[in-house]
């Protein structure tokens, strides 16, 4: 049976069985040979069958603000297409969880997804450790989004160290700084306030903080949140605003550490694409696919960046979070800047220990170079 046809018997079969996972798309042949940019710089006309159709099976959340957008934005990519790019949409935990996305990639599962950085900073250190170490100076989202994205540009590395599990980073969206959410409303305001509470910070670079002010912390799963706050077993999480709706935590909340603009650190998602099914593409799609998301071309969107239109749900989402927080009476606490520099003195030297193990891991001082770049650009942009 030819390859194409096998194909397609598979994609009736998976509709037929409501569900099953598909497990390998995509014409990876090639048949033809990639246009070179003049030759491919308009798509064929649509009266004409295109000669060669890649399917994209995209991994991404259920039930996040931002999941409408995710799907605009790759119906956005098959409309510009012609239809060469057709994509199936597969919420987390239907083709591949968010741990088995790198392996997924790597073994041809899945072509497109975004990645919580939080959950690769084992594999990935440079793009997914680094810049969320906690206060390293973030602000505003989408220059955060800028800064993230000139440093793929300019550290080849960071795509390096993908590569091996067959993904290309495209680009980055943010999900805002991450705050101190309580059971408690006994005022928190400095580490020491925390001292005999039991939390879940989701940054380990925040442990040795959390254990010189005697801070019970665990790593528990975001499922297992309802169940241990409704029992009190954890007081307390750092995490994004849209954590508590995703998992319906409000019942349980009533107390929100606001750090700033900065937050305790700021965390991203990266969209990756298959690298072999990129490159087998034409030029024009190639350019098309990139161009969709990087911050070069801004009239993806009606006038956006990618990355400025995924960010639209997710802001207006947290900022309905923010507002019911008040609106239910739990205690909303600003940290002032000398109380923020409080927490950011303690754990300022976990930076340089998470650099040394990055470095000792790759056996170069990439990270050292990856971390003082940020900072550069950071200062640009903020001052100071």
């Amino acid at each position: 049976m030819k390859k194409a046809v096998f194909r397609s018997v598979c994609l009736i079969l998976a509709l037929l069985m409501a569900g099953a996972v598909l497990t390998s798309c995509g014409d990876k042949k090639a048949d033809a040979p990639a246009a070179s940019p003049e030759a491919s710089a308009e798509a064929p006309p649509a009266s004409q069958p295109p000669s060669q159709v890649f399917v994209v099976d995209a991994v991404y959340a259920a039930g996040e603000p931002v999941t409408q957008s995710w799907t605009a934005a790759l119906k956005e990519l098959e409309k510009r297409s012609d239809g060469r790019i057709q994509v199936n949409h597969y919420y987390a935990g239907s083709l591949l969880t968010f741990p088995e996305i790198p392996r997924g990639m790597q073994n041809g599962t899945g072509q497109w997804a975004y990645l919580p950085t939080v959950n690769y900073v084992d594999i990935f250190p440079l793009s997914c450790r680094i810049l969320q170490l906690p206060f390293l100076g973030f602000r505003d989202p989408l220059e955060a989004s800028e800064i993230f994205m000139q440093l793929f540009d300019e550290f080849p590395q960071i795509a390096e160290e993908m590569a091996p599990f067959n993904m290309m980073p495209i680009s980055v969206s943010p999900l805002w700084g991450y705050h101190l959410h309580l059971i408690s409303k006994d005022e928190v305001r400095v580490p020491a306030d925390l001292s005999g509470k039991s939390i879940v910070p989701y940054k380990p670079e925040l442990q040795p903080m959390l254990d010189k002010f005697n801070v019970a912390s665990t790593f528990i799963p975001p499922g297992q949140m309802y169940e241990s706050l409704e029992r009190s077993v954890i007081e307390g999480y750092i995490n994004c605003w849209a954590f508590a709706n995703w998992f319906g935590l409000h019942p349980f909340l009533n107390q929100h550490v606001y750090a700033g603009d900065d937050g305790f650190f700021q965390e991203f998602f990266i969209y990756v694409v298959a690298l072999d099914q990129y490159n087998s593409m034409p030029a024009d799609l190639q350019k098309l696919w990139t161009d969709l998301w990087r911050y070069e071309s801004v009239d993806a969107f009606g006038g956006k960046h990618g990355y400025e239109f995924m960010w639209e749900e997710t802001k207006s989402f947290i900022e309905w979070q923010i507002n019911y927080a008040r609106e239910n009476d739990h205690l909303f606490v600003e940290l002032t800047p000398a109380e923020i520099q409080v927490w950011k003195d303690e754990t300022a030297y976990t930076h340089k220990l998470v650099l040394d193990e990055i470095n000792e891991q790759r056996g170069d001082e990439v990270a050292v170079a990856v971390y003082n770049r940020a900072l550069e650009l950071i200062k640009q942009k903020y001052g100071g």
